[in-house]
């Protein structure tokens, strides 16, 4: 397991649970109602959820009926995630793992699986990974990724503060591009959609400069000032709730294939062609 990485997730792990326990929004319903209405997804199929985190989508699996298995490599992604799912007598299980690092044979993968998902995680990043999600899948494959990403608020604070705004995220476009070459390099037949997911958190000056501080600080002086000076900033700009207005705006990509579904090679060499529909 790359502990950097896992280390990276479990930090982040407390924002997500506080996001999902303010319910599922309507991004959330839309990927879901998608999945459904293309056959992708169906009561009591085994599903997959690789990259899971804290189980935002495993949850709507299980309501479903499905038999929901999630994995993740942050230990405190899936302790959030073995809380949300403790309702559940549909079965479900967690393993923490790697997905680069693990053989597909592993106890837990066993039986293989009918839907396959990523949502925004960089699990499946190559080849080696999206054949490796296919072969453990009979049915469909399904990534996401964000191909536009806007966010004026944190952008406005880090220009206050004499920095360079930036986003976590560097060339979307080139990303999903590659994605989808990618997922056609394997063999596989991609479908795209693109679709807005636009939010707004709510948070407290506090909770605004612990969020710049643990994102963007690297490189930008000692963290106890930073943080102090983000939340002196960002207390300017509070509602009269004493809370700020995160906004960001994003376009994402939805990634498809039908595992049944190949590409001939002369396909593969000519970038075999794939729907595109875009929702607003």
């Amino acid at each position: 397991m790359d502990a950097f990485t896992a280390e990276r997730w479990d930090r982040a792990a407390g924002d997500y649970q506080r996001t999902f326990r303010l319910g599922q929004n309507e991004y959330n319903r839309d990927v879901f109602d998608y999945w459904e209405r293309e056959g992708m997804l169906f009561p009591g199929c085994r599903v997959l959820d690789i990259g899971c985190g804290i189980g935002k989508y495993g949850v709507l699996f299980a309501e479903l009926g499905c038999d929901v298995t999630l994995i993740d490599i942050s230990p405190k992604m899936l302790c959030h995630a073995e809380h949300n799912m403790a309702g559940f007598t549909t079965p479900w299980r967690v393993f923490c793992c790697d997905f680069s690092a693990v053989s597909g044979e592993e106890p837990v993968f066993a039986g293989g699986f009918d839907f396959a998902v990523s949502t925004m995680s960089p699990a499946i990043h190559d080849v080696d990974t999206v054949r490796k999600m296919s072969r453990m899948t009979d049915g469909w494959c399904f990534l996401s990724r964000f191909s536009e990403w806007h966010q004026p608020f944190r952008d406005l604070l880090m220009r206050e503060m004499g920095m360079q705004p930036r986003t976590l995220f560097q060339d979307l476009k080139s990303d999903c591009d590659e994605m989808i070459r990618t997922v056609r390099d394997a063999g596989f037949v991609p479908q795209v959609r693109c679709v807005d997911y636009n939010w707004e958190d709510r948070r407290t000056p506090e909770g605004m400069a612990d969020y710049l501080c643990r994102y963007y600080c690297a490189g930008n002086g000692n963290p106890r000032s930073f943080y102090e000076k983000a939340r002196q900033l960002a207390r300017r700009h509070a509602d009269t709730d004493g809370q700020v207005a995160d906004g960001v705006k994003t376009r994402v990509t939805w990634i498809s294939w039908d595992t049944s579904k190949k590409c001939s090679r002369r396909q593969t060499d000519l970038y075999c062609p794939h729907p595109v529909s875009v929702i607003h």
